[in-house]
């Protein structure tokens, strides 16, 4: 009698973890990455923006924005925090500056950022190796030189991938 009201109590705490655990929302992880916008073909190494790419900044303020963003990355260079810079400003966000060379980049978007909404911005070969890491999959090759309107979404539940998605804007 005893071990079966033991096992009664062992099997309803089981049954009330499981429950909980099946209640719980899961956590949802968006990072959208992009490419710089179009920039200055003066030779420099770090060229501004032109005319068109100001505009394209203003479509990605535009376009982002019903979205709660927590977090915009910009590489170290003028031309990415020129396409970030009017988003960053309508949501009250200060841009955070981050290395497109560091391969352990993915590693701290999935660990930082766990539960928000990231935007990152960065160059047509390191944009789609990050997307790579975070997939964890070789899908996407650097951008050609003439492509700045391509963005990835990609969500994470808990820290399962769920969806990347392409867009054009």
């Amino acid at each position: 009698m005893k071990k079966s009201i033991l096992f009664f109590f062992v099997l309803l705490y089981v049954g009330v973890i499981t429950a909980q655990k099946n209640n719980e929302q899961p956590v949802i992880t968006k990072i959208i990455l992009l490419r710089h916008a179009e920039k200055v073909g003066d030779g420099s190494k770090d060229p501004a923006l032109t005319e068109e790419g100001e505009q394209r900044a203003e479509r990605l303020r535009f376009l982002l924005s019903d979205v709660a963003i927590d977090n915009v990355f910009s590489s170290p260079y003028v031309r990415t925090k020129g396409t970030v810079s009017k988003l960053a400003v309508a949501k009250n966000i200060e841009i955070k500056i981050y290395d497109p060379k560091d391969a352990q980049f993915s590693e701290y978007l999935l660990r930082h950022e766990k539960g928000k909404t990231s935007v990152v911005v960065g160059h047509s070969n390191s944009i789609p190796t990050l997307v790579n890491r975070l997939i964890k999959k070789e899908q996407y090759q650097s951008l050609s030189e003439d492509v700045y309107d391509k963005l990835w979404i990609i969500t994470f539940s808990d820290a399962t991938l769920v969806d990347c998605s392409v867009y054009h804007y």
